[in-house]
């Protein structure tokens, strides 16, 4: 009997009548070496090296590639019958999975080295330089999808590129025409920067022009907006104005309708005024009329007595006369002279006694006139008469 423990990274299968009877990670097993078999197989990632020369490009230069792949075994089972395992005391177990990771190495680099073959072989030493990636890209698939990878039990985990060289002759050649590219691209870049200068100093030019003609219509724009705004406001105003003024008219012709209408109230009142006023003129004239033409049907009346009165008076009057001068036709003149002359004033018959003396003037031969008898006859006339 035998007691052995392993370590946590090894994988244990215990075998019995060609039989796993026990396995798992790190176990610790009591075994009879005569009837039980151990297989050890490594959990942990391997990383493994590859280089590849004389790999012929589709122009027929020689190239040499260089990578590392990082794999790990997943199916033990597969791993411990495509490879030796197993578990002896007298080898040390190390140098045994030492050897079994080199074989798998080898088989692993041998199904990437036909598949670097055949991505150099499709393109020239150019292209080939510069698919580092696409090659590991391209590997790693390939791998993911071989069955003989997936017999061996084996899982890659990556791969990396890590160079693709050519022949140093190949590399001159390839140096020298990228140094001619370079130098015609420096010519390229020189004679493009003159013409980056040029086209810029144009384009500088032009944006100089742009920008005063952009200027210049900014300006005509600017002073555009500005008649704009003066016309605008000039309307504004115009039309503040003329319905100011539409606002006077109105004010003033309501003034004027108000007026009017005030005026017409007021004809219309003196109107009613004035034909109440004639009304009652007339109805005052025609009182008046009706007065008068009854006053003067009552003058009529009162004349027509009057006349009739006065008639009769005259009549009286002239009866009278007519019975005076009848009784005076009868008398003697000298009786009636002397009646009258006896009635009369002092100072009419001095009158009448001159008048007398001047109508028989012939008949006297003279006459005197003493002052005392002229006063005596102005002393006994009367003060009026005698200023007369």
């Amino acid at each position: 009997m035998r007691f052995e423990k392993f370590n946590p990274n090894e994988y244990v299968m215990v075998v019995k009548k060609g039989q796993v009877v026990k396995e798992g990670l790190g176990l610790s097993v009591l075994f009879n070496e005569l009837s039980t078999s151990i297989m050890v197989v490594p959990s942990t990632a391997f990383d493994g090296e590859f280089a590849f020369d004389e790999l012929v490009t589709s122009d027929y230069q020689s190239v040499c590639v260089q990578g590392v792949t990082t794999f790990m075994i997943t199916d033990y089972a597969k791993a411990a019958k495509m490879l030796d395992f197993a578990y002896t005391p007298q080898v040390k177990m190390s140098d045994k999975i030492f050897d079994a990771v080199e074989s798998l190495e080898n088989r692993i680099n041998n199904i990437i080295k036909a598949i670097v073959i055949r991505e150099v072989s499709r393109k020239d030493v150019r292209a080939v330089l510069r698919i580092s990636d696409e090659m590991a890209k391209a590997i790693q698939e390939s791998l993911s999808s071989d069955e003989s990878i997936s017999k061996l039990g084996v899982s890659v985990v990556s791969v990396n590129i890590l160079g693709i060289t050519p022949r140093p002759e190949t590399r001159k050649a390839l140096e020298a025409a990228a140094r001619e590219e370079i130098l015609r691209e420096q010519d390229d870049a020189i004679y493009k920067r003159r013409n980056a200068a040029i086209e810029q100093e144009r384009i500088i030019k032009e944006n100089e022009i742009n920008t005063e003609i952009a200027v210049a219509e900014k300006e005509k724009e600017k002073e555009e907006k500005e008649q704009e705004m003066k016309q605008y406001v000039q309307k504004c105003e115009l039309d503040m104005r003329m319905e100011a003024e539409e606002r006077e008219q109105q004010m003033k012709l309501r003034a004027m309708q108000a007026e009017l209408a005030m005026e017409s109230e007021r004809q219309e009142k003196e109107y009613a005024l004035r034909e109440m006023a004639v009304q009652k003129k007339i109805q005052i004239d025609n009182q008046d009329m009706a007065g008068k033409i009854e006053l003067e049907k009552k003058n009529k009346e009162f004349t027509e007595l009057s006349a009739a009165n006065e008639k009769t008076k005259a009549d009286i009057k002239a009866y009278a006369a007519e019975a005076l001068v009848k009784a005076y036709n009868n008398i003697n003149p000298a009786i009636l002279e002397s009646c009258a002359m006896a009635q009369m004033e002092p100072g009419a018959l001095m009158a009448k006694a001159f008048m007398n003396i001047g109508e028989n003037a012939e008949k006297i031969g003279s006459l005197n006139m003493t002052p005392d008898l002229l006063q005596s006859i102005v002393g006994a006339m009367n003060p009026s008469q005698c200023g007369k």
